[in-house]
C-alpha cells in the first residue's frame, strides 16, 4: 500500500466516530482511498494546491510547524485564515476538533489531515511521493526516531515549562521555573553540541527543527518583556547560535510574526486567567 494510502486510512479509522455521530459530512470521508483516486497522480506533482487552514496572520505555533515544512519542502499551497471562538460551523465541517493547522490534500475527494506533527510527517511523505527531495524527514531509521524523540520532548517537557513560568503569577516561584524551563531547554543545547553541524541532528534543517523552533521563537519575546528573562550565552551557547541560523532561512521569514504582533497575541493569556493550551492555570 502506498504511503499517502496509508495516511489515508489512517485518518478514515479516526474520524469514523465523528462521521457516524453525524458531525462530518459524508463527502469528506476518506472515500478518495479507497476508490484508488491518488494513484493517478503519484509521481507527479498535483495541479491543485494544498489548502493550508491556519490562524488569521499565522499566530498559532502549532500551524507555524507546517507552514514551514510547506515553504521547505515547496509545496504548493493555499492559506485559509480561520478566526473566531467559537470555530465556525464551516470550518469544524471539515475539523470536528476545530484545530490548525489542517490540511485538505488534493486526492480525489480531497482527504483532512490536521495535528501538527502529524501533518509534517504526512508532507515529507507527500512530498517523496511526488519525487520533491527533500532533508526534512531522512529515511534513516535511527535519524527519524531522534527527530520524533526530540519532537516529544518539545511537546511533554519544553512547550509546558515554558509557559508554565510565562503565566506564573507568584514571584516567590519564579526562579523555581525558570530553572525547570531551563533544565528543558538544555535537551536541545547537548544535542547542538552532539551535532555534526548547525541543526540539532547534523547539518540538515529536519522535522526536530521545525517542531521546537517556534516555540523558541516566541520564548525569546515573550520572556523578555514579561519575565526580563534572556537566554545566556554561558549556558546556552549552540542554541544562540542555532536561533539566529533558523531565523535567517526564508521559511521562518515568511511565517513568522513580528515582535509587536507576538506581544499582543500573548497579552491575551498571560494577563488572563485561564488554561491556554492545556497547560497550568495561571496563579
Amino acid at each position: 500500500m502506498h504511503t499517502l494510502q496509508k495516511y489515508m486510512r489512517c485518518y478514515y479509522a479516526h474520524t469514523s466516530g465523528f462521521v457516524a455521530a453525524g458531525r462530518i459530512p459524508y463527502h469528506h470521508r476518506i472515500i478518495s482511498e479507497l476508490k484508488g483516486g491518488y494513484d493517478a497522480t503519484i509521481g507527479a506533482a498535483p495541479s491543485t494546491p494544498l489548502q493550508f487552514f491556519t490562524m488569521p496572520g499565522n499566530t498559532c505555533p502549532y500551524a507555524q510547524r507546517t507552514m514551514i515544512a510547506l515553504k521547505e519542502l515547496q509545496l504548493p499551497f493555499d492559506i485559509t485564515e480561520v478566526s473566531g471562538m467559537p470555530k465556525p460551523d464551516w470550518f469544524l465541517s471539515i475539523n470536528p476538533r476545530g484545530k490548525v493547522p489542517t490540511l485538505r490534500v488534493p486526492t480525489a475527494d480531497y482527504a483532512i489531515i490536521y495535528e501538527s506533527a502529524i501533518c509534517n510527517e504526512f508532507l515529507c511523505d507527500y512530498a517523496t511521493s511526488i519525487e520533491r527531495e527533500h532533508t526534512l524527514m531522512p529515511t534513516d531509521p535511527f535519524i527519524r526516531a531522534r527527530i520524533r524523540l526530540l519532537n516529544d520532548h518539545c511537546d511533554n517537557v519544553f512547550a509546558r515549562t515554558q509557559f508554565t513560568y510565562l503565566m506564573n503569577k507568584e514571584d516567590d516561584k519564579n526562579d523555581e521555573l525558570c530553572t525547570d524551563m531551563e533544565s528543558a531547554l538544555n535537551t536541545y543545547e547537548e544535542a547542538l553540541v552532539g551535532s555534526e553541524g548547525s541543526y540539532l541532528l547534523g547539518g540538515d534543517f529536519t522535522l526536530a527543527d521545525v517542531h521546537v523552533f517556534p516555540f523558541i521563537q516566541r520564548l525569546v519575546i515573550t520572556l523578555k518583556h514579561y519575565k526580563d528573562y534572556e537566554l545566556q550565552k554561558d549556558k546556552f551557547p549552540k542554541l544562540l547560535a542555532w536561533i539566529d541560523i533558523c531565523l535567517a532561512r526564508e521559511s521562518v521569514k515568511e511565517s513568522s510574526m513580528a515582535k509587536e504582533k507576538t506581544i499582543s497575541v500573548y497579552d491575551r493569556f498571560v494577563n488572563g486567567d485561564y488554561k491556554f493550551g492545556g497547560l497550568n492555570k495561571n496563579k
